[in-house]
């Protein structure tokens, strides 16, 4: 009796720590546009700008939106568009809630969210012999 009032205990703590970090997760849905000016070096044949045989430094804001189209949980995914080109964009986010984790069609991006100026800091890796991208910018989401 007193193992299963016990198992009972353990099991209700469980349920709600997942019920308690199921209600920190930022809801991502809607527009999120590149603000402020971003950082990177490109290199090849790149998706969203003009291809390039050399490294470059890149210092200028990137047109840019990420548009998430549907959330599960910590789960969702959508699309990163640019004048040039628009990508599949599936992510996660950590149980920290802050922490979010997307790959696009040949990229790995590692954010972190910022609830109080409800913005995604974005560290982009594109690896592969016909592009390279290491970039760093800032998504704030639109307001409707």
């Amino acid at each position: 009796m007193k193992l299963r009032i016990l198992l009972a205990a353990v099991l209700s703590l469980c349920l709600g720590t997942t019920m308690a970090l199921a209600g920190t997760m930022p809801n991502l849905v809607g527009d999120w546009k590149v603000s402020g000016n971003g950082a990177g070096v490109v290199m090849g044949k790149l998706g969203h700008a003009e291809p390039t045989k050399d490294p470059q430094f890149l210092s200028v804001r990137p047109d840019f939106t990420l548009r998430i189209n549907k959330q599960d949980g910590q789960r969702f995914h959508g699309e990163k568009i640019s004048p040039k080109s628009k990508e599949t964009v599936l992510g996660m986010i950590d149980d920290d809630g802050k922490s979010i984790y997307m790959v696009d069609d040949d990229g790995v991006y590692i954010c972190t969210y910022d609830k109080s100026k409800d913005s995604l800091k974005t560290r982009y890796m594109e690896p592969g012999l016909e592009s390279k991208v290491v970039a760093i910018s800032v998504y704030t989401r639109v307001k409707k």
